[in-house]
């Protein structure tokens, strides 16, 4: 089974969830991804000017609560197994959400939207062809 986490803002009592990103919630499953950790870097961006390889101009248009919004915060990586006051708040819902808003800021991008839709894609043809072997298997 392992441990899962949740990426917390400690200052603001929000969270994201590393699902939402299509990422796994274990460490290493969304510690080496795209979607939830390019999230935290919008969440965490400070800066008054922007440049090339900044977020896209539509975030900056229509997501201006995304970027920045936790720069400066306490933020923390807190697992399901954490028996603290923080755990006990992030995984019993004190926390808001704010994964679904954060998704949409960093789906402006058309790089990453691409390559998420292709993972996905290939993610479906992988669970499709499983599930063509286990009822191979069975017939045999």
């Amino acid at each position: 089974m392992g441990q899962y986490f949740e990426i917390a803002n400690l200052d603001k009592k929000e969270k994201i969830n590393p699902l939402k990103f299509d990422d796994g919630m274990k460490l290493l499953e969304f510690g080496s991804g795209q979607g939830t950790m390019l999230g935290l870097a919008f969440l965490l961006r400070q800066s008054t000017g922007r440049g090339g390889g900044d977020a896209p101009t539509e975030a900056f248009e229509k997501f201006d609560d995304v970027l920045g919004r936790w720069a400066g915060d306490r933020v923390a990586i807190v697992g399901d197994y954490d028996e603290t006051d923080i755990g006990e708040e992030v995984w019993n819902d004190i926390y808001t959400d704010i994964s679904d808003r954060v998704v949409q800021a960093v789906l402006t991008d058309d790089w990453i939207r691409k390559k998420i839709e292709k993972r996905r894609r290939d993610d479906f043809v992988e669970e499709a062809q499983k599930q063509k072997t286990k009822k191979l298997d069975k017939e045999v």
